[in-house]
């Protein structure tokens, strides 16, 4: 007997008293313990699949209730599940311990990759109140139930993917349906299995098997699971992705009981085009086959189920079950549905799937939507990249509809708002070769048809500020108002934006004051001096990595007060900061000449811009500030004054006399060369 018949069977003895569940209940809204919100959100080349299976079956004794059971599954007869004491079905074969298996099948389309993939399960929590104040261990009221260890809300299923290992999910919005509900109970959790079906065949059924899914057993008890896998291609592919898809993900749970209101979940953010297939998925528990009047409908529309039946939607029926695979599993609906075309016209943003029932009792805890919709593809470039105040930046916006649909009325806009504190906007934005183009400050709007395969080209201008007015960066993103788009709300790629760069000017450099000089200039011969060499910074602005060098003489090593001074082959060299309106002091202890008469000479050459000390062949001759000329003192015999002792005496030379020791330091910036001639001029005889 094929399942419509059966259906047919059913329906001619349906009546609400077949759900005992419903007795003495009458709620004013829908329990809805977690509102339906988004899971999953993508425009690809791709669609899902669902597939599910309980992990209650008919029991195997008494042996008239086990065929009686069986008939029900049939539908040979019109009990349902509140009639049998329901038991775990292990048909998976897990190696891991667990209470209950049951398995599915998936064919991933060839040549595609999964991009997501959802778990969802659930069943009765084994508690039931009554009369407002009594809560039992019920799953129904028709008869005790037995509940497994453990806590349904944190209990991980095992999932088996192809030859895949086995591995306990991680459990995600899990919730039950609160004690004070009047009723039975129900929990629902759920778990992101991308990672399980990684590498997954393509092209060829692939087994998955689930268990340990924690649920009760008894009269009226329910238990089960469901799975949705996106796929998807890079491209159009001719035969299973030839339109770019939109498709979404929700869950939840609520308990839709049959004074209830409807419960309706808003889908938006897409634009219906073309002729491809609407599709929808629901994952439903405890609807009842024998009982009518629980239906799905989109945008009002009530929506076939898989076979046709407008008046029962939820009838215990699994897709893509494989061991057990009735057709009445007692437990829960996993189905997809084809949505005609007319309930969803073209240009549609929006679209309201909802709940609805007049009769039965069901729990929803998951919904799936796809929908086929235009691809645009937006690339933006600014040029040119580097420019300076003053200059004319010209961004170019491209919009391609790289999909076989058309796109009217595809819109998108270009916020200004990071550009306008740098440049001002021209007022020339155009578009070619149609649509609008309109400013309202700071975004610049763009409204017109994209035809299949066409282009939209949008240009615009803006000047940069002279002299500069903001951060330098000309940062802007083209945000897509009308789905779908590489460029919508909060896209990370790089096409949909660009940052041009003012070009910096160079920072002003300080300039530094360098003056080296001994404390004596004049000492006895091998006789230690200390030579001091001060760097000044006159300005508000520290000086950053200054630079000088002098030669190594004979003496110690140098100290600065900051700053680092390290030996580099025949010369000293400092590296270090000078502060603003302050100065750095370097100190080396350096021994005389041993020879009277003699000269050490410490020219200090700077080796960055802007110091006073400049490489010596640069630098006037005279007294210079840049060079310490320490002297060694001289003796020698001369004939005493006509008013001093007839004694000969030792006189003193190169005493203090400036003449001969800045005589000398004029020399030596001519050439070091002339130093002895400037010493033999300085003798006094």
């Amino acid at each position: 007997m094929g399942r419509a018949r059966r259906r047919t069977l059913g329906a001619l003895v349906a009546t609400a008293t077949a759900a005992t569940s419903l007795i003495g209940l009458a709620p004013a809204a829908a329990v809805v313990v977690e509102p339906f919100a988004k899971r999953y959100d993508e425009a690809l080349y791709g669609d899902f699949i669902e597939l599910g299976n309980a992990v209650l079956d008919c029991p195997s004794a008494p042996p008239d209730e086990a065929a009686n059971c069986r008939d029900a599954q049939s539908g040979a007869n019109n009990m349902n599940n509140n009639q049998f004491t329901m038991e775990y079905t292990d048909t998976a074969g897990l190696s891991a311990t667990v209470i209950n298996s049951s398995t599915g099948k998936v064919e991933i389309p060839p040549g595609a990759e999964v991009a997501y993939a959802r778990m969802y399960w659930g069943g009765n929590t084994g508690t039931y109140r009554r009369f407002g104040t009594q809560l039992i261990d019920y799953c129904d009221t028709a008869g005790p139930a037995t509940k497994p260890a453990g806590d349904p809300l944190t209990k991980q299923p095992v999932l088996k993917v192809g030859s895949g290992a086995e591995t306990r999910v991680t459990v995600q919005n899990a919730v039950a349906t609160p004690s004070t509900t009047g009723g039975p109970h129900y929990y629902t959790a759920e778990a992101d299995v991308t990672r399980q079906f990684a590498g997954v065949p393509t092209g060829s059924e692939v087994p998955v098997a689930v268990g340990d899914v924690w649920a009760p057993t008894g009269k009226g008890c329910v238990g089960g699971w469901s799975l949705y896998v996106v796929y998807k291609y890079d491209a159009p592919e001719p035969t299973h992705a030839p339109d770019r898809k939109h498709v979404y993900l929700y869950g939840g749970h609520v308990v839709q009981r049959s004074s209830d209101p409807d419960t309706t979940i808003k889908v938006d953010g897409f634009y219906r085009s073309g002729d491809g297939p609407l599709r929808a998925g629901v994952t439903a528990f405890e609807g009842d086959r024998n009982v009518l009047r629980d239906t799905f409908l989109v945008n009002g529309t009530n929506i076939p189920n898989e076979e046709g039946v407008t008046n029962n939607f939820f009838d215990s029926h699994a897709m893509g079950c494989d061991q057990p695979c009735d057709d009445n599993n007692f437990s829960i609906d996993a189905k997809t549905v084809e949505i005609p075309a007319a309930t969803i016209p073209q240009g549609a943003t929006t679209a309201n799937l909802t709940f609805r029932t007049r009769n039965d009792t069901y729990v929803p805890s998951a919904l799936a939507f796809s929908v086929p919709v235009p691809d645009v593809e937006i690339t933006k470039t600014a040029s040119p990249k580097n420019i300076q105040p003053g200059d004319k930046l010209t961004y170019t916006v491209t919009a391609k509809n790289i999909s076989r649909l058309p796109y009217p009325g595809a819109k998108f806009t270009d916020d200004l708002t990071d550009n306008l504190d740098d440049a001002t906007y021209n007022n020339d934005a155009k578009a070619e070769p149609s649509g609008n183009v309109s400013y309202d400050e700071p975004k610049i709007s763009f409204v017109g048809d994209i035809p299949a395969g066409e282009t939209v080209t949008v240009t615009y201008s803006v000047t940069v500020n002279d002299p500069r007015t903001g951060d330098g960066k000309m940062r802007n993103n083209i945000d897509v108002e009308s789905p779908r788009s590489n460029c919508e709300a909060g896209s990370t790629d790089p096409a949909c934006g660009t940052t041009p760069v003012i070009e910096e000017e160079p920072a002003p450099v300080v300039p530094i004051g360098i003056v080296t000089k001994p404390v004596t200039p004049v000492v006895p011969p091998c006789t230690d001096t200390t030579n001091t060499i001060t760097l000044t910074n006159a300005t508000t602005t520290a000086r950053k990595g200054a630079k000088i060098h002098w030669p190594v003489v004979k003496g110690g090593t140098p100290k600065a007060s900051s700053g680092t001074v390290t030996r580099s082959g025949k010369n000293w060299v400092w590296t270090g900061d000078v502060p603003a309106k302050g100065k750095v002091v370097i100190k080396q202890t350096v021994t005389s000449s041993c020879t009277p008469g003699g000269v050490v000479v410490i020219p200090v050459t700077g080796d960055v811009p802007k110091t006073t000390c400049t490489p010596a062949k640069t630098r006037a001759g005279g007294t210079d500030p840049c060079v310490s000329v320490i002297v060694s003192k001289r003796t020698q015999a001369r004939p005493a004054p006509p008013d001093s002792a007839s004694s000969p005496e030792l006189a003193e030379t190169g005493g203090t006399s400036n003449t001969m020791l800045f005589g000398g330091l004029a020399i030596v910036m001519c050439g070091l060369g002339a130093l002895a001639l400037a010493a033999s001029r300085s003798r006094r005889d």
